[in-house]
């Protein structure tokens, strides 16, 4: 996929372009029939789209006619429904704050630089004490269960992989440790360079579990595209497989639980 397809798709009034040229081939005049900006402007933006192999142009006659293509759509769609999927199909509820600061220290009279970050959050109420759910987060049989199968190891440092299957590997490390309360990874599946932080605080005879996705440079078109796409499965299936692996666990209890 070129890799001017997510610049181009950025765009509001490139993205309309698309959306009218579903209907079917179209000269410039009746494309920019609908927009406020002259035709000058639509051609600009039609160049884009060409570039980036989303339309292709026709001559007939004197006016030249534009197609969609989209095949470089369906190869964005693939990549934004592996996150999508995956989240929707997990228990993920995010954390409140990350603890250490993610920037870091300038040198003496260095001006910081400050990137377009943003974060996914959400919250959930499970009806399981917080041992049952850390050990759901840290035994690498469980986790491969409702998350993805896996090599964690419940150690500072440990470095391991979560197979993400025909979408390929998401790179992780674990950052910090504090065993029945807090768990945080490093999440690097590219361009994603993020963290992730789950938070077992209790509340009654349950867990409240804060799970916060954190470090989505949203300057970045790809990264913006995996944050949108990401964002609405978290709360969209909150506890869905997570929720089960504890409801099992507590039906029929391994050793030591």
């Amino acid at each position: 996929m070129p890799p001017d397809v997510f610049g181009a798709l950025a765009n509001p009034i490139r993205r309309d372009l698309l959306g009218l040229l579903r209907e079917g081939p179209k000269p410039v005049k009746v494309l920019a029939a609908g927009f406020e900006v002259g035709r000058p402007a639509i051609s600009e933006h039609l160049k884009v789209l060409l570039d980036a192999g989303l339309v292709t142009e026709e001559p007939r006659g004197r006016e030249r006619y534009y197609h969609l293509q989209a095949a470089p759509l369906r190869e964005v769609g693939a990549w934004l429904g592996a996150y999508e999927r995956f989240w929707k199909s997990k228990l993920l509820d995010l954390s409140t704050l990350l603890d250490d600061p993610l920037l870091d220290t300038p040198l003496p009279d260095e001006e910081p630089v400050m990137k377009n970050t943003a974060t996914i959050k959400a919250d959930q109420l499970l009806s399981h004490p917080p041992a049952r759910v850390w050990r759901a987060l840290t035994d690498p049989a469980l986790l491969g269960r409702w998350l993805m199968q896996n090599d964690f190891l419940p150690v500072v440092g440990h470095t391991f992989t979560l197979d993400t299957g025909a979408w390929g590997a998401t790179q992780c490390e674990v950052l910090a440790l504090e065993p029945t309360s807090l768990l945080r990874i490093s999440w690097k599946n590219p361009p994603l360079d993020t963290t992730v932080t789950w938070r077992l605080v209790a509340e009654g005879s349950g867990t409240r579990l804060y799970v916060e996705h954190a470090g989505f440079d949203l300057d970045d078109p790809r990264q913006r595209f995996a944050f949108d796409g990401m964002s609405g499965g978290w709360s969209s299936q909150i506890n869905a497989r997570l929720a089960e692996v504890l409801d099992t666990l507590a039906l029929d209890p391994l050793p030591a639980e």
